[in-house]
């Protein structure tokens, strides 16, 4: 009887080597990211219905591989101070490839905004963020700053 079940127990294990060999591996790639924080704050002062942009603020890559590009970008609009009603439009992004977008923006603070004109492009550069805005009051000044941060996702 030992025997029968000997036989059996190794005949099961050598049906699952079987399938285990068999069968087909997917492998998927680790993508790599890096997240930097800019260092200063975008800040906007507006008189009553006045439209502008914003300070900019600078946030550079560099240590990565120096052929990592770009397969996803995404800023993170930050923590907001603000005084009155400033209603942000959009969020400038350029980088030192000479590569810039509009990210339309209702200025939401701690918001991801994702970015598709950079795709492609090095990884390691420097990155200008600024925003634009409307003061929508008639009478009174209106202000709003953001500290934001990029993460860059690279192969």
């Amino acid at each position: 009887m030992k025997t029968k079940s000997a036989v059996k127990r190794i005949f099961v294990m050598l049906m699952a080597m079987t399938l285990l060999l068999g069968s087909t591996m997917t492998v998927f790639a680790a993508s790599n990211s890096v997240t930097k924080k800019a260092s200063g704050k975008m800040t906007i002062i507006l008189d009553p219905n006045e439209t502008g942009n914003s300070t900019s603020v600078t946030i550079t890559i560099s240590g990565l591989p120096e052929d990592a590009i770009i397969t996803k970008m995404t800023i993170n609009t930050g923590t907001m101070t603000y005084n009155g009603a400033v209603l942000c439009n959009y969020m400038i992004v350029s980088s030192s490839n000479g590569r810039t977008e509009r990210i339309p923006w209702t200025g939401k603070a701690n918001e991801t905004l994702t970015t598709s004109a950079f795709l492609a492009s090095p990884a390691n550069g420097t990155y200008t963020l600024s925003f634009n805005a409307t003061n929508v009051s008639s009478l009174n000044l209106g202000t709003k700053t953001y500290q934001p941060s990029i993460t860059i996702y690279y192969d």
